[in-house]
């Protein structure tokens, strides 16, 4: 799918000239893709976004180590909408790639963010490939975390 962007500069150079700039972008929509290592985890799935949790509903299991692979044809966004980690034995990790020996982006656990805080910041991608990592200890468990992956477009001087 193709999105045409329209930029349109007025511009009023004095009484009688007048100037008009058009300028037309043609972008591609987002098409996004992701693959998981467990099962029943990546809960959503289009074309263009897609949600992945790390417990079915309720709370995670114990030593459990997840990971998704999100690729797109465009730069990734992951945007948290549940985050409750048991305490900071459990961890999840965003790669800026395809594997964790991409460059690390983030990395949370419950000391970083208390369930009563706000949710942390939506991560983006510098690539067109998110690597995200979940790993939980043998001790209890929590809510888990909840998070979106959609392909972003930006646009920085069309024309």
């Amino acid at each position: 799918m193709n999105i045409i962007a329209v930029f349109v500069w007025y511009f009023l150079v004095d009484r009688y000239f007048k100037l008009l700039i058009l300028c037309i972008v043609y972008l591609t929509a987002p098409v996004v893709m992701a693959t998981g290592s467990c099962a029943n985890l990546l809960v959503h799935q289009s074309k263009t976004d897609g949600i992945i949790q790390t417990g079915d509903y309720s709370h995670y299991s114990n030593n459990v180590d997840c990971s998704w692979n999100i690729s797109a044809n465009t730069m990734l966004q992951l945007e948290f909408l549940r985050f409750h980690l048991w305490d900071s034995n459990d961890y999840l990790f965003v790669y800026d790639g395809g594997s964790s020996s991409s460059p690390l982006i983030a990395k949370f656990s419950n000391a970083s963010y208390y369930p009563l805080t706000p949710l942390p910041a939506p991560v983006t991608s510098s690539t067109n490939k998110l690597y995200v990592r979940f790993v939980s200890d043998a001790s209890s468990t929590a809510d888990g975390i909840l998070a979106r992956y959609q392909g972003t477009v930006h646009i920085k001087n069309p024309c």
